[in-house]
């Protein structure tokens, strides 16, 4: 199984290797000047050496965002450079974060941390916490102007305003990035047809609910899920799935809230995956800046059943560490897609509501990822997806445009989900039909969760045999 995971990877990367400078790695939402502070926002200290460590990693900084801004001057060589409207968000997003260095959260969350090691002496202490600002108000601040002079020189030498199949060799470039986001094997045509399909069927599925209780019209607006503080739900998830997913033993985790000044870029809630060597602390953060009316499955999505629970189980079977160095967002995400569905019948809902409710959810997700395909393989612009959204009733001009710029900025990102949570959906159809009456869903989640991230197309090879 390892073997085949690594020859399909390492085939895959080299029939794109002449398109790497298609690759983005800044961006409003998913860019490493985004990303990366919150992970030194959460650097573990255990010792005094993870401190050092820490302090060294963050003096590099704005060496390595001197590299990202050469890389993005080969870009704009190749014509590939973003369009001004991206670049004008991330040198604001840059300015936001340095523009109050002496209160920048990577002081506060430093001192918090080495507060809580009890292994430092006071003076110590006191030591980390001054070179950490010293580093912070000249290192960071450097690297983050860096990256706000290096983009602005750039602005104006993009030449696509729209998704990547408007470059030469854009849809192949896209065909790659949907391959290794999904996991997928199929055509991205064939993606299109399929998530065309499971659209009209769920919206068919909702009309089909709403003649037979009209009346849940007016619930769709006024429903609350009965458990809304984050640990009593997770409590709830982790008993209430025990009937269709294996036991997980011994698992620890802390609901945390995001610190304020990272609200704005950040999801509603996420998981922190813990590293390789110590898999005991789990974090689930929390964004207060959205409201709670979907918490209950957010939380599913983002702990039981969806990623603290695939991540942990995973890892307790033991699968070679090699492994770790591979990424099927496809894969983990089409998970947590497909238990944050489940989990809608666990809800304590009104039966037929949480189905409205989940199909709805599921549809909304289809439209987002067809717009996805349609922007960065059939060449949309901003009208084709006003037309698109418009057949289906939805008119507001500021949440299209919002959405096309979206696929814009972060193509396939969407799909990671959808195709993902399809693709699963399908290796649980293929399971139950070549089983027939052997088949256990508890034993396909089993399977699947033993098996590993991996491409679809490979897990199908090995899933009978491993239920088996």
């Amino acid at each position: 199984l390892t073997y085949d995971i690594l020859l399909d990877y390492m085939k895959t990367e080299l029939n794109a290797k002449d398109l790497y400078k298609y690759t983005e790695i800044l961006g409003p939402t998913l860019g490493y000047q985004t990303q990366l502070p919150i992970l030194l926002a959460e650097y573990t200290f255990r010792r005094e050496a993870d401190v050092k460590d820490y302090l060294k990693l963050l003096e590099q900084l704005d060496k390595f965002y001197e590299d990202i801004i050469e890389f993005q001057r080969d870009k704009s060589a190749a014509g590939l450079f973003m369009s001004d409207y991206i670049a004008d968000e991330i040198i604001l997003q840059c300015e936001t974060f340095i523009e109050n260095p002496e209160s920048n959260y990577l002081i506060e969350l430093f001192d918090q941390r080495i507060d809580g090691l009890s292994n430092l002496t006071p003076e110590s202490k006191e030591s980390y916490k001054k070179k950490n600002r010293t580093i912070v108000k000249n290192d960071v601040v450097n690297a983050y102007e860096i990256l706000i002079n290096g983009l602005t020189t750039l602005k104006g030498t993009g030449r696509n305003n729209g998704g990547l199949s408007n470059y030469d060799n854009g849809k192949e470039y896209y065909e790659y990035l949907v391959k290794t986001s999904t996991g997928s094997s199929k055509s991205v045509s064939r993606l299109q047809e399929l998530t065309d399909d499971f659209i009209m069927k769920n919206i068919n599925d909702m009309y089909t609910i709403l003649v037979i209780n009209p009346d849940l019209y007016n619930e769709l607006d006024s429903y609350a899920f009965h458990l809304t503080d984050p640990n009593e739900i997770l409590d709830d998830l982790s008993n209430k799935m025990s009937k269709d997913f294996p036991p997980l033993i011994n698992t620890n985790y802390t609901v945390k809230y995001v610190h304020e000044s990272l609200e704005k870029n950040l999801s509603p809630a996420f998981y922190l995956t813990p590293p390789i060597d110590d898999m005991s602390e789990n974090v689930i953060y929390i964004n207060g800046k959205y409201d709670t009316d979907d918490i209950y499955t957010t939380l599913a999505h983002e702990g039981y059943p969806g990623h603290l629970y695939q991540t942990l189980y995973t890892t307790s079977t033991g699968l070679p560490l090699i492994r770790n160095l591979l990424s099927y967002s496809g894969y983990v995400e089409g998970w947590a897609t497909y238990v944050e569905y489940y989990s809608y019948n666990l809800s304590g809902l009104n039966h037929d509501l949480a189905q409205l409710l989940k199909f709805n959810s599921a549809a909304s997700l289809g439209l987002y990822a067809y717009i996805d395909m349609g922007v960065n393989y059939d060449g949309w612009d901003l009208n084709d997806v006003t037309n698109y959204l418009y057949d289906y009733g939805i008119e507001d001009e500021g949440m299209i445009e919002e959405i096309f710029y979206a696929m814009v900025e972060a193509p396939a990102n969407y799909l990671c989900y959808f195709i993902g949570y399809l693709e699963i959906l399908e290796l649980k159809d293929f399971a139950e039909t070549s089983m027939n009456e052997d088949f256990s869903l508890i034993e396909f989640h089993d399977s699947l969760l033993s098996i590993g991230p991996a491409p679809f197309y490979i897990i199908k090879d090995y899933l009978l045999e491993e239920m088996n």
